[in-house]
């Protein structure tokens, strides 16, 4: 097994100007934040520090809104009080993509951070570009280690061969809102399959009043909602060797189907093409649209909003296994940092007990730490409880392919053009398949 004890041989060499995603980060919960619990501090929390020595540390993470950027503030605090020894400078106040890119600025520059946080889509290219710290060593060491979901400890490696690259605090899993009193009235049961989805959809829709299905133009983030529906087909986008099937007849279908909603069956609402989060968001809100692919943290003000007639299932099939895909983010440890071992320390104390709490709980997103996940906050909310109940289905594409970021960077436009019906489901997936292979 490769683990992060590589000698400057192995190193990647360090990059001066990696390419960078755009991948947009799916936006947290406004309000609803989750109170967290009064128990006493949890067994994985980190009492107390192994270095004995007086260190610095800057950590960095973004802060999609002020409650994001309280979790960092209140987590550094609780460490620097935590210990004597290690004290940790915070910088969040920066945009997740400007996160990405001042990283690998500052990195280029010689003066990156000695921790920072991450998302699965970003690890690949920060390790082939001699970025990141893998922790495998460190991680195998720590008597903490078997609290971790086995599966999400799996993704963080990125490929099979490669060791655990970063710490998970979270994985963050989109699956299908639906309106219940929707489908009771309609004599419907929740979509298993995706043909059922498409024709719940058509069912539901009364226009102009309302619509079976809120969807997405905007963003890269538009489609991340249908990969787990490609995968469920068979589509692979892209495997090792280099096979792209993107523009397989499967994934064709599964695009044209979707497409149809808003071009023939009207069953989305008439602005797909260039509504966002936050459109959508509104249209649930306000009871326009019967259902919407998107995370839990979006179940706080849905539930405000609309009581029990808001409910959740796992995301509909095309054959016999279902698919979420689920993204883990966490801390990451930077290689040029001289104080590793003191790095180490932070990253657990975050990524344990009532720190840990702050990233999951007040964010209402799943931990990935079975002692975590067990508590009342988590259990107590049906959408985090359903997805902990599928968690073997947690799944992310091929993000460490070679071509994956050419292709989230360039395919948004063209999905915007094919909700408009500009161009169809075969030219986009084709287009698609080009920028996976790396020919446009």
């Amino acid at each position: 097994m490769t683990t992060n004890a590589r000698d400057d041989s192995q190193r990647p060499s360090r990059a001066t100007g990696p390419s960078l995603s755009r991948r947009e980060v799916f936006g947290l919960a406004a309000g609803g934040a989750a109170v967290l619990a009064t128990a006493k501090r949890a067994d994985a929390q980190v009492a107390a520090p192994a270095v004995r020595k007086k260190v610095k540390l800057t950590y960095w993470n973004w802060a999609d809104n002020p409650n994001h950027q309280k979790i960092s503030v209140d987590s550094v605090d609780m460490f620097n009080k935590s210990q004597d020894f290690i004290e940790v400078a915070l910088d969040a106040n920066m945009a997740v993509m400007e996160a990405r890119k001042k990283l690998v600025v500052s990195y280029a520059a010689g003066a990156p951070p000695d921790v920072i946080n991450t998302i699965q889509y970003w690890v690949q290219d920060y390790f082939d570009n001699g970025i990141l710290e893998p922790i495998e060593d460190r991680f195998n060491a720590w008597d903490e280690k078997s609290d971790f979901f086995p599966n999400v400890m799996e993704q963080t490696r990125s490929k099979p061969d490669q060791p655990f690259l970063y710490l998970p605090q979270t994985s963050i899993p989109y699956f299908l809102y639906y309106r219940a009193d929707w489908f009771n009235d309609a004599n419907l049961k929740p979509p298993e399959t995706y043909d059922e989805l498409i024709a719940d959809a058509k069912a539901l829709t009364k226009a102009p009043d309302r619509y079976g299905f809120a969807m997405r133009g905007q963003t890269a983030s538009a489609i991340q909602v249908i990969f787990p529906i490609w995968a469920s087909a068979g589509v692979q986008f892209a495997t090792p060797d280099g096979t792209v099937d993107f523009d397989s007849p499967a994934a064709i279908e599964v695009t044209d189907k979707w497409l149809g909603m808003a071009l023939r069956d009207h069953s989305a609402q008439p602005t797909a093409a260039t509504d966002g989060y936050r459109e959508l968001y509104a249209l649930m809100e306000k009871g326009r649209c019967g259902m919407w692919f998107y995370g839990p943290h979006a179940s706080p003000a849905l539930m405000t909003a609309l009581g029990d007639k808001i409910q959740g299932t796992q995301n509909p099939r095309v054959g016999d296994k279902h698919y979420m895909i689920a993204n883990p983010e966490g801390p990451m440890m930077v290689s040029s940092c001289k104080e590793k071992e003191a790095a180490w320390e932070f990253m657990k104390f975050i990524a344990s007990g009532d720190a840990a709490m702050l990233f999951t709980a007040n964010r209402m997103v799943p931990p990935v730490r079975t002692s975590l996940s067990k508590r009342p906050v988590f259990q107590d909310n049906r959408f985090i409880r359903m997805s902990l109940d599928h968690l073997d289905t947690w799944w992310t594409p091929p993000y460490a392919h070679e071509y994956w970021t050419n292709f989230q960077d360039k395919i948004p436009p063209y999905w915007q053009e094919a909700v408009r019906g500009n161009i169809t489901a075969a030219q986009f997936n084709q287009q698609g398949a080009k920028l996976l292979r790396g020919e446009a």
